[in-house]
């Protein structure tokens, strides 16, 4: 191939150079600013190269290159007038004499058309190639959706997690904390008077703080690990024990149990404990109230959760209201409600349905 491109440069004249380096030139500067004016620059470069009496060779090339990148470039139309006027031009010159030194000689028909295919033949590399080069932007743009899809998806599920875990965490350490300061608040009054409910206060204190501690490492094995917690999550079925340790914090409640039964979600039954933990934690650390009542009601289509004191509040104290937040997330996260605020005995209410 390079011998025949030799050969064939070998019989062009001086002013055939220059139009070969006209053709190029043309091309480098307007390919990006007017792509359809470089094609048909370079195509009449061409023409006038061949009608020289050049051969046609040494400037294929660049019509290769000018139709490729006009096609390439959005400059289609131009690329397919710039090819027809092109064979036009070649078909023109073996009839006209431009009295350009010589003309080449009209071939046969078959001939004449052999050039009409090869000019269709490049229309339609150029049209695969501009095909190939839009399915590559296609699927570069579609994994570079995915990509940013993946990466967003991942900050909502680790965002999801943090905000899971700070949940649980609050939950676990307020109901624990706060019985723990309740029966040390207890023992410091009764240490001189009767040593023995300052031990039973001693032992409630530590039974808490075991209980709070295995709490938390089960909630953080279980992000940590994708094996089964080391302890069952905590649901309905706990709430006698949960009630037991309200009671040791010298709260009494009253449970109260109505509805269909049956068997609750296991996603349901973990935020019914937590909310009814958050109601208790809260008459503890927040009301004057020394009882409370929870109500659990199975109605088949919903879980109603109902946890209430008569107050009144102690006035004091001020709290963030993370935990008041967390009932609403917890709620909202099954497809729920929650109602909460004061109730018409001057305490507090917490009510929430859970749809199963």
């Amino acid at each position: 191939m390079l011998q025949v491109v030799l050969g064939a440069l070998a019989h062009v004249p001086w002013y055939g150079f220059a139009l070969l380096l006209a053709g190029p030139t043309v091309l480098l500067i307007a390919r990006k600013r007017s792509p359809a004016w470089a094609v048909a620059g370079v195509c009449a470069v061409a023409l006038g190269f061949v009608a020289l009496d050049n051969p046609l060779g040494p400037v294929v090339p660049g019509i290769v290159a000018a139709v490729i990148l006009a096609v390439v470039n959005g400059a289609r139309v131009a690329a397919w007038l710039a090819l027809a006027g092109l064979w036009l031009g070649w078909i023109g010159l073996g009839w006209i004499g431009l009295g350009l030194l010589r003309v080449r000689l009209f071939d046969s028909a078959l001939e004449e058309l052999k050039w009409l295919g090869m000019a269709v033949l490049l229309a339609g590399i150029a049209e695969i190639v501009d095909n190939r080069r839009q399915r590559a932007i296609v699927y570069r743009r579609l994994w570079e959706e995915e990509r940013r899809r993946r990466e967003e998806e991942a900050q909502r599920r680790a965002g999801e997690q943090r905000l899971q875990i700070a949940r649980e965490l609050h939950d676990v350490l307020a109901h624990s904390l706060s019985l723990i300061t309740v029966r040390a608040s207890i023992a410091l009054e009764l240490l001189d008077s009767d040593p023995g409910e300052v031990r039973e206060a001693l032992l409630a204190i530590k039974q808490a703080s075991k209980g709070g501690l295995d709490e938390v490492r089960s909630v953080l094995h279980g992000f940590r690990s994708e094996q089964a917690p080391r302890s069952p999550a905590p649901d309905l079925s706990m709430l006698d024990d949960l009630v037991a340790q309200s009671e040791a914090a010298g709260l009494t409640v009253r449970l109260v149990r109505t509805g269909i039964g049956g068997d609750v979600p296991a996603g349901a039954g973990l935020a019914a404990y937590r909310i009814i933990q958050e109601g208790l934690t809260n008459v503890i650390r927040h009301s004057t109230a020394r009882s409370a009542v929870v109500s659990v009601h199975h109605a088949g289509w919903a879980l109603l959760i109902g946890v209430s004191d008569d107050g009144p509040a102690r006035m004091s104290e001020s709290d963030s209201g993370s935990g008041v937040i967390g009932v609403r997330e917890r709620a909202a996260a099954l497809g729920g409600w929650a109602e909460i605020g004061p109730n018409a005995k001057g305490g507090f209410e917490i009510r929430v349905a859970l749809p199963l």
